[in-house]
């Protein structure tokens, strides 16, 4: 990546007080999680999306969306974060300055397991499974749970907490996505392809905010002609240089702003 890049994004890193980094399935295929997108590989082989991992899927063969859904938490558990999760979350503990707030698309849970604090999951997560009729039953996944079971408080069908295909996101939580976008002063976007809604908003609120965009991936994307930084890069080689530096030139370390993610 050219190093007068890196170096003004780090002086602007240097001023910035509210800091997002919004992540996509790209930055969880070097930990081995298939992704939809680039092609039927892994899990994707041989399935019908709309079978396996949307809702009126769900709602015509619940035990097979589980079943398959399982499979995929399965590998996640299999698996682990990557250099660039780590990176992200070095990142977040250089900037304890800062308010670094991770914005992602993924449903395995890496961030938080790669160390950051502050992480805004819009499409949900694995882990967790809850009541389809939210009555407020949720509960972690048990791995040994092989089919979908009766809410113990409503009696409901119990199904993974996350956004499947034609569910709407949940709103609180993109809310807050939108609250810190909105008020970045820096926004990355990284491993994303920028084509799910309406989560691709995001950035393109963030830049209209005033935040500067930085876009972090090895391939052009829609985002490209409007960052204002478009590296060309894999998301730990980008942060783990971007980590060296500023660790070679401390950051300011002005007040940070406390403010819940609300």
């Amino acid at each position: 990546m050219p190093s007068m890049s890196l170096e003004a994004i780090v002086s602007m890193l240097d001023d910035a007080q509210q800091v997002v980094v919004f992540s996509g399935a790209g930055l969880s295929a070097d930990s081995g999680i298939p992704t939809f997108r680039d092609g039927a590989t892994g899990l994707w082989n041989n399935v019908d999306p709309d079978e396996v991992a949307s809702i009126d899927g769900f709602l015509r063969n619940p035990r097979r969306v589980w079943n398959w859904l399982l499979q995929l938490k399965n590998l996640v558990d299999d698996r682990r974060p990557n250099a660039g999760h780590q990176a992200i979350a070095r990142l977040e503990a250089i900037c304890a300055a800062k308010q670094v707030t991770v914005i992602t698309q993924n449903i395995d849970g890496y961030h938080a397991r790669a160390g950051n604090e502050h992480v805004l999951e819009v499409h949900g997560t694995i882990h967790h499974v809850r009541c389809h009729r939210r009555c407020g039953f949720a509960d972690s996944w048990d791995h040994r749970a092989e089919e979908p079971y009766p809410c113990p408080a409503c009696g409901a069908p119990v199904r993974p907490d996350l956004v499947m295909f034609g569910e709407a996101l949940e709103e609180e939580v993109f809310a807050a996505a939108e609250a810190r976008s909105v008020s970045a002063d820096i926004f990355f976007c990284v491993g994303t392809s920028l084509t799910v809604q309406p989560a691709v908003r995001l950035p393109m609120w963030a830049k209209s905010a005033g935040a500067v965009l930085v876009e972090v991936n090895p391939h052009p994307t829609p985002l490209s002609p409007t960052a204002d930084y478009s590296i060309r890069s894999g998301a730990s080689q980008f942060f783990a240089a971007l980590c060296g530096e500023v660790e070679s030139r401390p950051l300011q370390t002005g007040k940070r702003d406390d403010r819940a993610i609300a």
